[in-house]
């Protein structure tokens, strides 16, 4: 064998870096080099702009479709809320659609009969409220005790001419229309609300009756080793939500019964009204109920302070029975939620989506609370 080829047969064996059987070259002079790093850094912000693009496509998307997923939230959790009830129906035998049905009846017959009994008396509380506020207010400006806090207060203002401007101002029908942000905004709230209320009401009855096929097919994208285990959990917070969401509108509708009945005896203001708003804050819990009780406390200042004060007196113990004997009896089967998590979760959601963001956030604060209870806490006790 020649020499050269010889010598050519060593270097190559030296220069090899790869494993038995594999031989790699050293490049010569004679090969100019290719140009990796310029092609790499090419392809590498490339794609990072793809993908800042996509996300900012991704969050634009999702602001864009922010009342509709509130909506469907919504529509979901009162689906739940229905899925005691049903179950109950069909373990008596009763078929899904059935059970479902039987439920939205009852509910609809109970909140048709409620609204009837109300609707009327709060339309006409309202109206009397719009006719009587001014002179309200000019009695509540020479009340005594006004003209002794402003003295004391050294508040260098004329109450009556602020009542008056006041008055004025918001009885003025041009006024009015400003605040709710002019003819065609007021009408375009009001159909969005009665949409909203369309949309909610198909999409809880889709909901309420597909649900069970609903957890099966999402259960398909679980492996199969864990699919009972999150089958389990997923159908405990069905329940724990549903009940959760069940038993804040019974102890919100005894709230607004014990807000009416105590207005009523003490001569308060327009107390259906009131009644109305204790229902709908009750709604948040802690939260709302503290400022609906704030704003019915204020209002029966009008009548005098000693009223306002009886009634503060009698809202808070109410409120403390509420807290400690009801809402346990209530909640007896439902997940407890921690007060600091309620709030936080009532202001986040009311952030994100308002009054409807903030009644979603609990459900989905219960449904937090429920999967660290299942599964973090357990596992943490293994290690």
């Amino acid at each position: 064998m020649p020499l050269s080829h010889q010598a050519r047969r060593v270097r190559r064996s030296t220069t090899s870096t790869g494993g038995p059987g594999r031989v790699v070259t050293a490049p010569t002079g004679d090969v100019p080099p290719r140009p990796q790093a310029r092609s790499g850094a090419f392809r590498f912000g490339l794609i990072a702009t793809l993908g800042g693009g996509l996300g900012v496509g991704i969050i634009v998307t999702l602001m864009a479709l922010s009342t509709v997923i509130v909506y469907i939230g919504l529509a979901f959790f009162l689906a739940l809320a229905f899925e005691p009830v049903v179950r109950r129906l069909a373990r008596a035998g009763a078929p899904r659609w059935v059970g479902v049905v039987v439920t939205v009846v009852l509910v609809v017959g109970a909140v048709a009969g409620i609204l009837s009994l109300v609707v009327p008396a709060l339309v006409e509380q309202v109206g009397h409220v719009i006719r009587t506020a001014p002179a309200a207010l000019q009695d509540a400006s020479r009340q005594p005790w006004v003209q002794q806090a402003v003295e004391t207060l050294g508040l260098e203002i004329d109450v009556d001419d602020a009542v008056a401007g006041i008055s004025s101002y918001l009885l003025d029908p041009d006024q009015l229309l400003a605040l709710g942000g002019g003819l065609l905004a007021v009408g375009q709230g009001i159909t969005n609300g009665i949409t909203a209320v369309v949309i909610v009401a198909i999409l809880t009855l889709y909901f309420a009756v597909t649900l069970p096929q609903m957890l099966r097919s999402l259960s398909r994208a679980v492996p199969k080793s864990h699919r009972e285990r999150v089958m389990d959990i997923a159908d405990e917070i069905f329940l724990s939500v549903g009940r959760y969401v069940a038993g804040q509108v019974a102890l919100a509708a005894v709230n607004a019964v014990f807000v009416f009945v105590v207005l009523s005896i003490a001569g308060g203001p327009v107390p259906v009204l009131f009644a109305t708003l204790a229902f709908l804050g009750a709604l948040i819990p802690v939260v709302g109920t503290v400022v609906a009780y704030a704003i019915i406390v204020v209002a029966t200042l009008t009548v005098s302070p000693v009223t306002a004060i009886v009634v503060g007196v009698v809202l808070l113990v109410y409120a403390q029975v509420e807290a400690y004997v009801l809402t346990p009896r209530v909640m007896s089967k439902a997940v407890a939620v921690p007060g600091a998590l309620v709030i936080v979760a009532a202001f986040g959601g009311g952030a994100l989506g308002g009054v409807l963001g903030a009644l979603v956030a609990i459900p989905v604060a219960t449904a937090g609370v429920v999967v660290f209870e299942r599964v973090v806490v357990p596992r943490q006790q293994r290690v």
